[in-house]
């Protein structure tokens, strides 16, 4: 009976390797070597959630972690053979006692995808996470990297966890003595895979433009400069401050221009003087433009570093006779 049992139950393994991505290990038709007792119901429910907040702000990367809780519940048991001797009365005690793994799910895989068109990356892999009893949460939780894109939107975006796992069908029992208190165990098991919608907030936040840059510049001379700044995000900012940091050949005593409250879409205009060394070489100039300024919630934030356009101009006879009435 045991070369019998052996020779199947390789024959069902070799059928599921020969199998590309089997949806489910389906329980063989031979499966009535010796007796069985007992069909037991239930499954593993893996349970998902974010840890922690799910709310970030837009052009950041994040590691969003995940925890998982197997909710798989036991829903009992139909009896299918009724034992009469002591050997079967202990082979059926043995059965109900492995049946009720059913509810544990084993060799998870974790994977997380977004949709199409969506201002998130994920960047991790799909991931091992081992084995989840009914019941119990994962040691630690699983963790996937995140890219939200510069130009995100605010507002919530889905990601979809999917994952996949095989868990403990049927159990029988052979050769079971009660005497000794030994038998033989053999376990089909099957696949299943879930999906689950988790929900990731982009932050509303204060976000900034240069529109427009008027006043120009001559080689050796120092000028006046006004940068329209437009606030395109979705949040006012308080107490902004625009700050310069002009390089060769521009230079500046005048980095810090007050702009106070830029309400979403509104621009407003921070003037500079700025100096163009004798030797420059007339051009365009990007100088660079950041925002500090104060969210709602009462944090100093910092914009991403903006390119202001500055004009170098040829300096022509006008200049070099009147320049100086101008403070050119």
């Amino acid at each position: 009976m045991k070369k019998i049992f052996i020779l199947l139950s390789l024959l069902v393994l070799i059928s599921i390797a020969k199998a590309d991505t089997p949806t489910t290990y389906n329980l063989p038709g031979s499966f009535d070597l010796g007796k069985h007792y007992y069909y037991t119901y239930g499954s593993p429910d893996i349970n998902a959630t974010v840890v922690g907040t799910n709310e970030f702000e837009r052009d950041e990367t994040i590691t969003l972690p995940i925890d998982l809780m197997n909710r798989g519940k036991y829903l009992g048991f139909e009896r299918d053979h009724i034992p009469t001797t002591p050997d079967e009365i202990y082979a059926a005690q043995q059965q109900i006692l492995l049946e009720s793994k059913i509810v544990d799910a084993t060799g998870i895989i974790a994977s997380l995808s977004v949709d199409p068109d969506s201002p998130l990356e994920v960047l991790s892999p799909a991931q091992q996470v081992g084995s989840i009893k009914g019941g119990e949460n994962t040691l630690s939780p699983v963790t996937f990297d995140i890219k939200i894109a510069k130009d995100a939107k605010a507002g919530e975006y889905n990601l979809y966890l999917n994952l996949s796992y095989d868990y403990q069908k049927y159990v029988q029992i052979s050769n079971p003595n009660a005497t000794a208190q030994t038998y033989d165990a053999s376990y089909w098991y099957s696949m299943m895979s879930q999906n689950q919608t988790l929900k990731l907030i982009v932050k509303k936040q204060a976000e900034f433009e240069v529109v427009n840059t008027t006043g120009s510049l001559y080689p050796g001379m120092e000028g006046v400069v006004q940068v329209a700044i437009k606030n395109v995000g979705e949040e006012e900012a308080r107490d902004a401050k625009a700050i310069i940091n002009p390089s060769d050949p521009l230079s500046t005593t005048d980095e810090q221009a007050f702009l106070y409250t830029i309400k979403p879409g509104d621009t407003v205009i921070a003037s500079f003087k700025i100096k163009a060394d004798s030797k420059a070489v007339p051009r365009t100039y990007g100088v660079d433009t950041v925002i500090r300024y104060e969210n709602l919630d009462g944090d100093i934030k910092y914009s991403t570093t903006l390119q202001a356009p500055v004009e170098v101009k040829e300096i022509g006879w006008f200049q070099r006779l009147f320049g100086w009435l101008f403070g050119y």
